[in-house]
């Protein structure tokens, strides 16, 4: 599209670019002998589509700008599945809170019986730390995923001119936002997904421990609902 290939390579590319026409233990393999797998997957993509769009493969870019991009994709993937389950669980939180708003139950500090409360509010609680952390992980996936392409020392140079051009039509071909600059040794994107995930994850336990604790045969607070 933007004019640095041989007309019909993008398509040849495309129609190669199939993951059961690669042997991906061969491609394993050969990723020791480089620290990525990259190399060895542009060769064989290289080697399987015609020669005269051969060299659009891998063109301008660096084994990183592969990895890291993957990874925004997979992170997108993985954030709408967590989030799907998210809101399940905010739903169920919700509907505990409203049902038992009224429901007595005893008050715990440090384990310790404190000052009568409702159920509906610890399942507030539940549904507050949800919302938050759906909240965290929806501000990932909005300003956070982004493409990488920047070649192999952040220049796009073997790209001239168009670098820019190119990285922005990649960025709208997969979804994905345009960084001010190539990122490879800025890993903020990284860390900030993974904490918006553990965060997720503490907030997840924190229910978890409270059920476990409620549902004691000794106190039996709460149970299970079985069979569905």
């Amino acid at each position: 599209a933007a004019g640095l290939a041989a007309p019909g390579a993008g398509a040849a590319v495309t129609a190669a670019a199939r993951a059961d026409a690669f042997d991906l233990a061969g491609l394993g393999q050969q990723a020791a002998r480089t620290g990525n797998p990259v190399p060895a997957l542009s060769r064989e993509l290289a080697r399987l589509v015609p020669p005269d769009a051969a060299a659009a493969v891998h063109k301008g870019a660096t084994s990183q700008d592969i990895i890291d991009t993957a990874a925004m994709l997979l992170a997108r993937q993985a954030l709408t599945a967590i989030d799907a389950d998210l809101a399940a669980a905010a739903a169920a939180a919700a509907g505990l809170a409203e049902a038992h708003r009224d429901t007595l139950m005893i008050g715990r500090t440090l384990l310790q019986q404190a000052v009568p409360v409702t159920f509906g509010l610890v399942a507030a609680g539940w549904l507050t730390g949800l919302d938050e952390a759906r909240g965290a992980l929806a501000r990932v996936a909005a300003s956070r995923l982004a493409v990488q392409f920047g070649g192999a020392a952040g220049t796009l140079a073997a790209l001239g001119d168009a670098g820019p051009g190119v990285a922005a039509r990649l960025a709208a071909e997969l979804g994905l936002a345009v960084p001010t600059l190539p990122w490879h040794t800025d890993r903020l994107r990284i860390i900030e997904t993974g904490a918006a995930c553990a965060g997720a994850t503490g907030v997840l336990g924190k229910i978890a421990r409270d059920v476990t604790l409620l549902a004691q045969s000794e106190v039996a607070e709460v149970h299970e609902r079985g069979g569905d």
